[in-house]
């Protein structure tokens, strides 16, 4: 909390906790689901995106997957939190969206992927620490 100001946002430590639970999730996806190919789903939604397809899933798995794995690294550091926040937004966006239009059986329950994902992104921004830069 800035010197004068009556806002209250939380402790550095409940930022710091909220930071390490984002970032699990990031890695958890980027490294398990995605770089160690263990949820096969993800693979198939993106093969049904156009211009990824079949033949380039698997590339744009490890691309994506590299990419989430970044961010969890990015997260856990605490600089730029409000910019961290906005990309976690960007990023979940799009993969939603991306997931809803063209994932088809490979998203089951659009409506509880898009309640997960609004928890996951409440979450990423209670994590900023407005007092670190």
């Amino acid at each position: 909390m800035r010197p004068g100001s009556t806002e209250h946002h939380g402790t550095p430590a409940d930022a710091l906790t909220a930071r390490i639970a984002v970032a699990a999730v990031w890695a958890h996806q980027g490294v398990w689901a995605k770089l160690l190919a263990r949820d096969p789903g993800q693979r198939a939604i993106l093969a049904t995106v156009p211009g990824i397809g079949p033949d380039r899933a698997r590339a744009a798995l490890i691309g994506v997957g590299l990419a989430e794995t970044a961010l969890a690294a990015w997260i856990l550091t605490g600089r730029a939190g409000r910019a961290t926040a906005l990309a976690q937004t960007v990023a979940v966006v799009a993969m939603t969206a991306t997931g809803i239009q063209f994932g088809g059986a490979g998203v089951p329950h659009p409506l509880r992927l898009l309640a997960r994902n609004a928890g996951i992104l409440t979450l990423a921004w209670l994590a900023v620490d407005d007092d670190r830069r």
